[in-house]
């Protein structure tokens, strides 16, 4: 009996992937986690499997388009009641790039219950695993009906860096409230908000596709992108991984009216040295500014 419960333990946890519509760029990446030993599930005790009655862990990729919603929804319910269910990539979160699409029906939350989220357009197969990891520990939890484990540190080697697929930081002191960060995103992740004290920015990491646009356009880099590619979470905290950040108003130095004043990176930006004229342009406004540089109009 003893020998029986030893095998049962041992057996492996199935992975069940369902592609909802995805540009298949997730699934490039899952194969890796099954066909390069470096970043095998294996490792982690896990398989893949091709039946739906087999999932203990169900991946799910891409959009969630309307074509292909009643067939993800006839496998989805095919599998076991106990699986763990996880998003991969930005689409099923959010939508993504494809969130305003007539062709979608996203997010997958609307339609059946999400345990772990693993952003990214794609995630890189490190962040599969740790999402992996991050799944299996949920399923370790519910089974033994305990409250689950926060994830251990996130940092990761400085050897393993890429800052190309990592998330977007801000500083808020180089921010001239432009806007063309939020021009130029696809995936519509930046939202920007008038409040009484400054404009606050709001950087949806569930939605940001790392594409790195905003902080290529950024005047003033602001934006940046970092190399911390560790984003897995419980769904249930999708709306706290934000990047946020408030640049304050100031008084203009010529009439008093609230303003954002130039900073100190856009006047190196556009000016190799400026000078004290310049430097005082900064905490003007349009107006005084005009006011400034060729008179006050006479009539």
């Amino acid at each position: 009996m003893a020998i029986q419960e030893q095998e049962t333990a041992a057996e492996p946890v199935r992975l069940f992937r369902i592609n909802t519509g995805s540009c298949n760029g997730c699934d490039v990446e899952l194969a890796v986690t099954s066909a390069v030993t470096e970043f095998d599930v294996e490792q982690l005790g896990c398989r893949y499997t091709e039946s739906a009655h087999e999932a203990d862990i169900v991946l799910i990729t891409g959009p969630l388009t309307v074509r292909a919603r009643d067939e993800v929804l006839r496998l989805y319910a095919a599998t076991p009641r106990d699986r763990i269910t996880v998003a991969v990539g930005v689409c099923p979160v959010s939508g993504g790039v494809f969130r305003d699409s007539y062709a979608v029906d996203g997010p997958l939350e609307r339609h059946l219950p999400v345990d772990v989220n693993i952003p990214g357009c794609p995630p890189r197969p490190l962040a599969l695993l740790a999402g992996i990891r991050q799944a299996l520990e949920v399923r370790r939890a519910r089974r033994a009906g305990e409250p689950i484990r926060e994830p251990g540190d996130r940092k990761q080697p400085a050897a393993d860096n890429f800052p190309a697929r990592g998330r977007l930081s801000f500083d808020a002191s180089a921010c001239v409230d432009c806007r063309m960060c939020r021009h130029v995103c696809a995936a519509g992740a930046i939202r920007f908000e008038e409040g009484e004290g400054g404009v606050r920015l709001t950087l949806w990491h569930n939605s940001c596709v790392f594409c790195g646009l905003c902080s290529h356009y950024c005047p003033t880099g602001a934006l940046s992108v970092t190399g911390d590619w560790r984003l897995d979470h419980p769904a249930a905290d999708a709306f706290r991984q934000v990047e946020r950040g408030e640049v304050p108003y100031q008084p203009c130095a010529g009439c008093g009216e609230p303003i954002i004043p130039a900073a100190p990176q856009l006047l190196h930006a556009v000016f190799r040295r400026p000078n004290p004229e310049i430097e005082k342009l900064k905490n003007l406004c349009p107006a005084c500014r005009q006011r400034m540089s060729i008179g006050v109009p006479r009539r």
